[in-house]
């Protein structure tokens, strides 16, 4: 696969400010009562659904795929920045991390219960959603 410009620039970016972004983030959902209200809904939604694991893509230093844990769902996270991915997984080590893009997952179709891209698309270039 090529990897876009965009793809490239966002890495990079982060990959740039991946500790000050822990550090600034770290409780992000938390920290906003609506914002931690719509993630819990979600994870309501799974559960009940009984509909498999979430892909949280685009998880940043992993929060939010720690809060979907914490509300009992079968939650992973994807992002494109390694220095993002180390952060996640040593902060968080009994949960899974991995590095890729949103748009070239490694993951079956029919296989995931659902997806949160919790501000993540907005790096993906108008032209490349569908």
């Amino acid at each position: 696969m090529i990897e876009s410009s965009s793809l490239h620039t966002t890495r990079a970016a982060y990959d740039a400010v991946a500790t000050l972004y822990a550090e600034l983030f770290r409780d992000s959902v938390e920290g906003h009562p609506l914002d931690r209200a719509l993630v819990t809904a979600f994870a309501e939604f799974v559960r009940a659904a009984d509909a498999g694991p979430v892909a949280d893509l685009g998880c940043g230093p992993g929060g939010v795929t720690a809060r979907l844990a914490s509300l009992g769902v079968a939650a992973f996270g994807v992002d494109a920045s390694p220095a993002m991915i180390e952060l996640a997984r040593q902060e968080y080590p009994d949960l899974r991390f991995d590095e890729g893009s949103m748009l070239a997952l490694d993951i079956g179709d029919g296989t995931l219960g659902g997806v949160l891209a919790w501000y993540s698309i907005i790096h993906t270039p108008p032209e490349d959603r569908r």
